[in-house]
């Protein structure tokens, strides 16, 4: 067994992935073995298929997850990682431009790198790149010299603050005088959202918020209430298409919720919004959402760190971060608008 503990030790390495102060010995093995399974099975992208193409189907590729997986899980019994494993990373990197996607079939996305604050994250990676992991995402130190892209460009995150959004949203509003449908939920717009974001009862004080109908696909709304009369604001199906819940699978739904871009902005706006809470844990940090980011800043949380336990997955409320990859991103979601708290 000791050659098994020095081969996780020489990945650790190659990829940094370090060990928090107070982390046990079974919870860092676990993430050393998500990036590496993330890692091989992206590099599978660029095996060469027919005509000297790489073309890999999603089959092909998830299989490789589950044959690597079930290999580490004999070396290490000790270990508990859940069987999702190959949607989860299937998942992340699909939704977050990993992959050109066709026909059941994937390929790798052409390199690509934003810098923030020190860091390069990095998408579309050949396997002959050295790079480091958070999670599964890619990422190196910056040189001071070069020019990258925006990392909100890259991975299409929200490119004006929370407030500003909302000021924005709500301005282009066409009221309705109308009557609460019988079938309609409103948005909760102050805590706690442990059970939930929805609630049967729409604000009476005046205040703008969110109503939808419960049947699928719903229709989303603005909606006021001064108690003498309620109005509402359709809201155009091009803002809440979700592309997160478009694609057909039994792993579509985790991430999912586009409207949360504008339940963000309305919590934000009233001062109701959760902070992000994050724990300092020597080289890595423990994060905890009371409250899920709509699904691109979702997305890339997750892409950039690992679950808190691995055996249940998907898993968006808990995450494990590399510490300074998630100082970078601190950065830029607070730009956005949202607060952390340290505990």
């Amino acid at each position: 067994m000791n050659k098994y503990a020095r081969l996780l030790t020489a990945i650790a390495e190659e990829f940094r992935i370090r060990r928090g102060k107070d982390e046990s010995e079974v919870e860092f093995k676990g993430r050393i073995i998500y990036s590496t399974l993330s890692r091989l099975a992206y590099s599978s992208l660029w095996d060469k298929k027919e005509q000297n193409k790489s073309v890999t189907s999603i089959v092909n590729f998830k299989n490789r997850i589950s044959d690597l997986l079930e290999i580490y899980l004999e070396l290490y019994p000790e270990l508990k990682i859940s069987v999702n494993l190959p949607d989860e990373i299937y998942d992340l990197y699909l939704k977050t431009g990993g992959f050109y996607h066709r026909v059941g079939n994937i390929s790798a996305a052409r390199l690509s790198i934003a810098e923030r604050d020190g860091i390069l994250f990095l998408r579309g990676v050949a396997p002959s790149h050295k790079v480091y992991l958070s999670g599964a995402g890619f990422y190196l130190p910056a040189d001071e010299t070069a020019n990258f892209k925006n990392i909100v460009d890259v991975f299409a995150l929200s490119n004006k603050n929370l407030k500003t959004l909302w000021t924005e949203f709500i301005s282009c509003a066409n009221w309705q005088i109308a009557e609460p449908m019988p079938d309609m939920e409103f948005l909760k717009i102050s805590p706690p959202f442990n059970r939930g974001y929805w609630k049967g009862e729409s604000e009476r004080d005046g205040k703008i918020s969110l109503a939808r109908g419960q049947i699928e696909p719903r229709i989303y709304y603005l909606y006021k209430f001064d108690g003498a009369k309620f109005l509402l604001s359709q809201i155009p199906n091009y803002l809440i298409y979700d592309e997160f819940f478009a694609e057909v699978s039994n792993y579509k739904s985790c991430r999912g919720g586009i409207y949360r871009k504008i339940s963000c902005a309305c919590l934000a706006t009233y001062g109701t919004l959760p902070p992000i809470k994050f724990k300092v844990d020597g080289a890595i940090v423990r994060l905890k959402f009371e409250y899920l980011p709509p699904p691109p800043e979702l997305y890339l949380m997750c892409l950039y760190s690992w679950a808190k336990q691995s055996v249940n997955l998907p898993s968006n409320f808990a995450r494990i971060f590399d510490a300074e990859v998630f100082f970078a991103l601190k950065k830029c979601f607070e730009e956005i608008g949202y607060t952390f708290l340290e505990e």
